[in-house]
């Protein structure tokens, strides 16, 4: 915000004695043997507007107002706690937002002495949360300090991520409308990236978890083209992040990105390792605990954030290059979605361009110089009704819900189940900016746009059955093509006799394949061995023993008569299409 000098120097009845607020800045006295009391400039305007404190009456600091030699207003609420030791950490913050100070020893103390003494009568809230500012949702905290909504409310943290820097405006929303927005239409993918950027709001108001979707495909094939459209709804360019961050890092940029989207890009920079405990930390919501200043525990970072990302492979075959696996349910926190397959790379409709390269670098040209108006309008018009607008999102994610059911004939199961409602959501927030006039696309397009999007989703997975039920087949269907007949001692009708086995797993017939206990375990370690049976057994892959019994006894030609796995042969055409 621009202000003049003049409407900056209004009353000094709030200053405290010893210092004056002119129109060129603060100015303190100085009581000296020769000429007395004289009047010299301590800085450049500068302004204390209220205290400040946390709803427990803790955390009290002060809100500080700076104009820079542009003229440009900049606010700052100091944490009081920096005033305990000898300023440098809190004169370099005013230094960096602009502030001119005298030189000298003396004017660094009366600068101390004069924000320590100014006590303006208004009082506001602080919160170290960007985004919404606590569950209440009534203010929404953008990444320069300004709030939306409660105007009593103001951002005090120790430290914040640089990437809250990079949520600012340029152009207008007409602008970003007709040259970003309006590209989206008949384009499945951006309108679903941009939907998803409108969804981080809701996330609190309905109290759900964070999670998105990852665009999987080849290189230079339009990806990293949506993920620059979906940021430019909060942010510049560079409010696009890499995978190839620190998990400390990734901590400050996701609390950062709270209630907004987080966009990473290059899934294929970062370790397996790393991006499986990075995974794990997007959807648990919550940053390691760590000391403040004076070394007593201070809260975790805590977000709820809407998350797009790219690479060439899925996070969970990135997870499984380090050894790992991923945990049962990240693909619904992370739908993977094949970004490569459409008519032009990740594009349908060129909107006249000649190629899906010319219509990328267009998209870049447009994002460069439009962004960050979209979504805290957004916000604001989330708040005039907030009642009506969640009650509008919920019975969206019913319908789009009921859609889905019908057109994929889809059964009971849990995990699709969130998946389509995480689809859903987005698909709801994409129809009310639509509403809100914010977007140029037609009613209905993001309805269409999410089911495309299920259906690419259903159609990567495998079908509607849960994930773990399809792992469990493909983990024994692979294990017994990659051992073949080997290791398996032969015990049917036409066994061929004296045949040597080495490293004997199990047994086999003309019909079936007996896995030894030991053996088993070893297939679906990292697993629950024993789900992965029932598992098998609901897909009319295993065959029970007597009883309960997930495992049979062996015939008596068998020595010792253990009891194994018996599974079908069947199985070796599991997943053939």
């Amino acid at each position: 915000m621009s202000v003049t000098v003049a409407a900056f120097h209004q009353d000094n009845s709030e200053l405290p004695s010893g210092f004056r607020l002119m129109q060129d800045g603060v100015y303190r006295r100085v009581d000296s043997c020769e000429s007395g009391k004289t009047w010299e400039r301590l800085c450049s305007p500068l302004r204390v507007l209220a205290l400040s404190r946390d709803r427990s009456g803790r955390g009290w600091g002060r809100l500080v107002e700076v104009i820079d030699p542009d003229g440009q207003a900049h606010r700052w609420s100091i944490p009081a706690q920096m005033f305990a030791g000898d300023g440098a950490e809190l004169r370099a913050g005013l230094l960096d937002l602009g502030l001119d100070l005298a030189p000298g020893p003396e004017a660094r103390r009366a600068l101390s002495e004069l924000l320590q003494r100014w006590q303006p009568s208004p009082r506001f809230l602080t919160t170290d949360r960007l985004g919404w500012a606590d569950e209440t949702c009534t203010a929404f905290v953008l990444g320069d300090g300004r709030a939306i909504g409660s105007q009593d409310v103001v951002f005090q943290a120790e430290t914040t991520s640089a990437v809250a820097a990079e949520m600012k405006a340029t152009g207008t929303l007409h602008d970003w409308r007709e040259e970003i927005g309006v590209a989206c239409v008949g384009n499945p993918l951006m309108l679903m990236a941009a939907s998803l950027a409108f969804s981080g709001p809701l996330l609190e108001m309905l109290g759900l978890e964070g999670g998105g979707l990852h665009l999987r495909g080849a290189s230079s094939r339009g990806k990293s083209s949506v993920l620059k459209v979906a940021v430019s709804v909060w942010g510049s360019p560079r409010f696009l992040q890499s995978w190839r961050v620190t998990a400390n890092g990734l901590e400050g940029i996701s609390a950062a990105c709270n209630a907004k989207v987080l966009a990473l890009d290059e899934l294929g920079e970062v370790s397996g390792r790393d991006a499986g405990q990075a995974a794990y930390m997007l959807a648990n919501g919550t940053g390691k605990a760590r000391a403040s200043r004076s070394g007593a525990a201070r809260p975790s970072l805590r977000w709820r954030v809407s998350v797009l990302s790219s690479g060439e492979i899925t996070l969970a075959d990135k997870i499984a290059e380090a050894g790992g696996r991923a945990a049962a349910g990240q693909d619904i926190r992370l739908l993977d979605i094949v970004a490569d397959d459409r008519a032009y790379g990740a594009f349908d409709d060129l909107h006249g361009a000649k190629d899906g390269a010319e219509f990328s670098d267009r998209l870049r040209r447009a994002t460069a110089n439009q962004y960050g108006t979209a979504g805290p309008e957004y916000v604001a018009r989330l708040l005039e009704d907030p009642v009506r607008a969640t009650d509008m999102v919920r019975k969206s994610i019913a319908t789009f819900h009921d859609l889905a059911r019908e057109r994929f004939r889809l059964v009971g199961e849990g995990q699709v189940q969130r998946a389509v409602a995480r689809v859903g959501l987005i698909s709801a927030a994409g129809e009310l900016a639509t509403l809100f006039d914010l977007t140029g696309w037609p009613p209905g397009a993001t309805v269409d746009a999410g089911l495309t999007i299920i259906e690419n989703w259903l159609r990567t997975r495998g079908g509607d059955g849960p994930a773990e039920a399809r792992e469990a087949v493909t983990r024994v269907r692979d294990f017994l093509v990659k051992n073949g007949s080997a290791r398996f001692e032969d015990i049917g009708e036409n066994a061929v006799k004296d045949r040597q086995i080495y490293d004997r797993v199990g047994w086999q017939d003309k019909q079936h394949f007996y896995i030894g206990a030991n053996a088993w375990r070893g297939i679906h370690k990292g697993a629950d061995p024993t789900r992965a049976a029932k598992h098998l057994v609901e897909a009319g892959y295993l065959h029970r023993g007597d009883g309960s019994n997930l495992t049979t006894k062996m015939p008596a030609k068998v020595e010792g008569r253990p009891r194994a796995y018996k599974v079908s042969k069947g199985i070796m055409g599991a997943g053939d299409e």
